[in-house]
């Protein structure tokens, strides 16, 4: 294969990914979740931590990032975003360096490059760049250590070993301190080495090695794990979260490849496990990529139905790069008389990713808060006022709805509250779910004040206001508007 062709493909393969990756980066607003993430930013430092380790569920470490980048950057959605964009394009040359140290792939440039083509169009990694949010940084903190792991297993061992095993520790450690269930990932990683170094002959070796760093990785996590230990009695006390196993594929589907039809992708992880453990130079770091693949699922499955829901597709994201390294392995026995075959499995399975990916451009976003505040802006009144429920959502309509001439204010108390009584169904003491007492008061205090209508957003009513408090606070025949338009965002106007 000449070297012009890989650095042609290199560049289309850029292109693809930045386009995917780009597309509405800088037009959509800021959802909520991303709202958490400039609100954070704003916070003191010390604020910054108390309210990570006191409201979130998250690790104060990602938003201690944005913070120092929004001291250089403006805190636009496409420069809070932009950290995730460099983080997933990374992802790039560094499912080429995996591939680098794995033996069948390394010897077939051309299943090389499809497990870099793979990578530039996975919905997971596209949508993950695309967020003011931990995810992408987490798929490549993880990918790092991995990386380091399979270098690990290569034969002879790379010398000197310490600089791997410190790349493996700065790897493991950024995975620990960017999400509160990125230990279920290290775990997995962590045996997954031991029984690859096991299979390899290695281990003897390297089991102090072994024991010693990840000892030392948990020890500088410890106060992580301390910050994790207070959220765990917010969000273990009462979560959005339910886990039913028939949500388990799908998830998968979604989690991994983006879901459609791209869970056919598992036919070519399966065909590349089995190339790679049928060849005993490849075998060690084909266990280490299905522990890495695979094993924190299955953590996550058993955490969920055994003690506290905690399986959501989006937080999987770490295991697409080990996932499609395998399924790359599928095309590592082409050669010259298979070549038009095995291009049109791997156009295949492309397409199978494609689809999702270009379905994800052409969608809507996550909430439309500057066409809910235009359209709000010419309705609501002189003496009306605007309410939004959950109060935590008065975030992403600050940042996103546009000037207003009205008042608005999260309900059933300003964002946030966590000393306001009440339930919390979403696990952040910051968010309470409405009460009657709540309703009455609030429409009580806002006859009082002499207001003429109350215009109402809601998003979660079932979960946030599941008696329906407001409707009964208020007249039933007084709410003369209900619009869907802006769905999953609910608005109702209520006279007074």
């Amino acid at each position: 294969m000449s070297r012009v062709f890989p650095a042609g493909a290199a560049l289309l393969i850029l292109a693809a990914a930045l386009a995917l990756r780009c597309w509405h980066i800088a037009n959509w607003p800021l959802w909520l979740d991303e709202s958490w993430s400039r609100w954070m930013t704003e916070q003191s430092w010390s604020g910054l931590w108390h309210a990570a380790s006191g409201y979130d569920t998250h690790p104060p470490f990602y938003y201690s990032l944005l913070k120092a980048w929004t001291g250089i950057a403006p805190s636009t959605p496409f420069w809070l975003r932009f950290p995730s964009l460099i983080a997933s394009l990374l992802m790039l040359p560094l499912a080429w360096a995996c591939a680098g140290q794995i033996g069948a792939l390394r010897r077939a440039p051309g299943a090389r490059i499809i497990a870099v083509m793979l990578i530039a169009v996975s919905p997971p990694l596209i949508v993950a760049a695309g967020q003011a949010r931990p995810y992408a940084l987490l798929a490549l903190a993880f990918g790092i250590a991995l990386w380091a792991g399979i270098r690990l297993l290569r034969t002879p061992t790379p010398t000197p070993t310490w600089r791997i095993w410190l790349v493996y520790l700065l790897g493991i450690e950024a995975t620990l301190w960017l999400h509160s269930l990125a230990a279920l990932f290290v775990v997995a990683l962590g045996v997954g080495l031991l029984l690859a170094m096991a299979n390899a002959a290695t281990l003897r070796a390297h089991w102090m090695k072994w024991i010693g760093v990840h000892a030392l990785a948990g020890l500088l996590w410890l106060p992580g794990f301390l910050v994790l230990l207070e959220q765990r009695r917010n969000w273990g006390a009462s979560s959005w979260l339910t886990f039913s196993f028939g949500d388990v594929a799908p998830g998968l589907a979604v989690g991994l490849a983006g879901g459609g039809l791209a869970f056919l992708l598992v036919v070519f992880v399966w065909l590349g496990a089995r190339n790679l453990l049928r060849d005993g130079e490849d075998r060690p770091a084909a266990i280490l990529l299905l522990c890495a693949a695979f094993l924190p699922v299955a953590l996550t499955i058993l955490v969920s139905a055994l003690f506290s829901p905690i399986f959501l597709p989006r937080t999987l994201v770490p295991s697409v790069l080990p996932v499609l390294l395998l399924a790359a392995s599928a095309f590592t026995a082409m050669d010259r008389r298979r070549i038009p075959a095995f291009a049109t499995l791997a156009a295949l399975a492309t397409i199978l990713l494609l689809i999702p990916a270009l379905d994800h451009a052409r969608s809507d976003p996550e909430e439309k808060w500057p066409a809910l505040g235009a359209w709000l802006a010419p309705r609501v009144g002189p003496s009306e006022e605007l309410w939004l429920l959950p109060n935590e959502i008065a975030l992403p309509f600050r940042y996103g709805a546009g000037p207003t001439r009205y008042a608005f204010r999260g309900i059933p108390a300003d964002f946030p509250a966590p000393d306001h009584p009440g339930p919390r169904p979403s696990g952040s003491r910051a968010v309470v779910a409405m009460t009657s007492a709540d309703a009455r008061r609030l429409v009580t205090d806002a006859r009082r004040r002499g207001l003429t209508g109350i215009w109402i957003v809601t998003r979660f009513p079932r979960l946030f206001d599941p008696g329906r408090t407001i409707q009964a606070a208020f007249a039933e025949e007084s709410r003369d508007v209900r619009d869907l338009r802006f769905a999953p965002l609910i608005v109702d106007h209520y006279r007074l």
